[in-house]
C-alpha cells in the first residue's frame, strides 16, 4: 500500500512536471497553490481569484500574490511577510510542517516562483509546476471549480537568512565582489537616463524572466538555453561567481532567475527583496544604463 504519512519523493531540481503532480494529487502531504495573477501595470485585478473559482487544479488553494505572505506595512511594495505572519497565513491555507508545496501561475512563472521561494526562505520544501496552468489545461489534465477547503494546520517558519537580502547586505556584498543578476525586461535594464524606473544597479547582469520561461506555454527554458543566456549575460556556468544575488523590480521575477540558474547548477545565494524599487527610491544611489560592461 502507498504510504500517505510521508511526503512523496519529488524530482530533482526546482520544477515538477504535470505528470508528476497529477500522480500526487490528493496526497495529504502535497499542497498545491494557485498563484495566478497579472502584472502590476494591469488595470484588471492583479490576483485572478475569479479565474480560480471557475477552474483550477484539483485541491489547489488560491494565493493572492500581492496580499498573502506579504508585509503590507513595509513602504517597499510586496516585501515578504515576517516569520510570525507568514506562519499564520500558511497554517490558514492548510500548509503544515513537512508538507511539500507546489505552486503554479499563468504569467511566466513569476508569481509561482516568488511564493515557492518564500516557502524555501521559511524552511519548507517547494517546487514550481513546469508549464503552469496553461500547459496543464492544454494537456487535458483534471480541473475543479469552486473553492478548495483545507483544514487549518501548523506551520513553523524557520528563516534561511541568506536567501533574502536587504539593501545594506547587498551593498556590503557588492563591495566584497558579489555579482548581481537582474531579471527585469531587457529594455528596463538598459534604460535611459531621466526615464523613471529604468537602468540597473551598477555591475548587475541582465537575465530577463521573459527569456527564461515561454509566456505562451508556461514551460521553462531548457537548461542548454539558460546556459547560453547566462553566458551572454556574463555569467559562466562552468565558473560561476563566488556569490550571486538575484534582483529585479520588486523581488518577484528575481526568483525566476534564481530557479532557472539552479537548473544549470549555478547557485544563487539570495534574492534582494527590495530590488530596484528600493534602490532607486534614493536619488543618491548610483544607477547604470546600457549593457553591462
Amino acid at each position: 500500500m502507498r504510504d500517505t504519512t510521508a511526503a512523496p519523493e519529488a524530482p530533482a531540481g526546482p520544477l515538477v512536471s504535470g505528470e508528476w503532480l497529477e500522480g500526487e494529487l490528493g496526497h495529504p502531504r502535497v499542497r498545491v497553490l494557485d498563484v495566478r495573477g497579472r502584472h502590476p501595470s494591469s488595470p484588471l485585478p492583479h490576483a485572478k481569484r475569479a479565474e480560480y473559482g471557475a477552474a483550477h487544479i484539483p485541491g489547489a488553494v488560491f494565493v493572492d500574490w500581492e496580499q498573502d505572505f506579504v508585509d503590507r506595512d513595509d513602504p517597499v511594495p510586496v516585501q515578504v511577510a515576517d516569520a510570525a505572519a507568514f506562519a499564520v497565513r500558511a497554517g490558514e491555507l492548510g500548509i503544515g510542517d513537512g508538507d511539500r508545496v507546489v505552486t503554479y501561475d499563468d504569467y511566466y512563472g513569476i508569481f509561482a516562483a516568488r511564493v515557492a521561494w518564500a516557502f524555501r526562505y521559511y524552511g519548507a520544501e517547494s517546487w514550481v509546476l513546469d508549464g503552469g496552468w496553461t500547459t496543464w489545461r492544454e494537456e487535458g489534465r483534471a480541473v475543479s471549480s469552486g473553492t478548495a477547503q483545507r483544514e487549518q494546520s501548523r506551520f513553523t517558519a524557520r528563516p534561511r537568512r541568506r536567501l533574502r537580502r536587504t539593501l545594506g547586505e547587498v551593498e556590503a556584498a557588492s563591495r566584497q565582489g558579489a555579482a548581481l543578476v537582474d531579471a527585469r525586461p531587457r529594455h528596463l535594464f538598459l534604460g535611459e537616463a531621466g526615464v523613471a524606473n529604468t537602468g540597473h544597479i551598477p555591475g548587475a547582469r541582465c537575465l530577463p524572466y521573459q527569456e527564461l520561461v515561454d509566456g505562451a506555454t508556461g514551460l521553462w527554458a531548457a537548461p542548454a538555453a539558460v546556459a547560453r543566456l547566462a553566458r551572454d549575460a556574463g555569467i559562466d556556468p562552468d565558473r560561476p561567481p563566488r556569490e550571486l544575488i538575484a534582483t529585479c523590480g520588486s523581488g518577484v521575477s528575481a526568483t525566476v532567475a534564481l530557479l532557472a540558474l539552479e537548473r544549470i547548477g549555478v547557485h544563487v545565494d539570495g534574492v534582494y527583496d527590495g530590488s530596484f524599487n528600493e534602490w532607486c527610491a534614493d536619488g543618491g544611489r548610483p544607477i547604470e544604463y546600457g549593457r553591462a560592461a
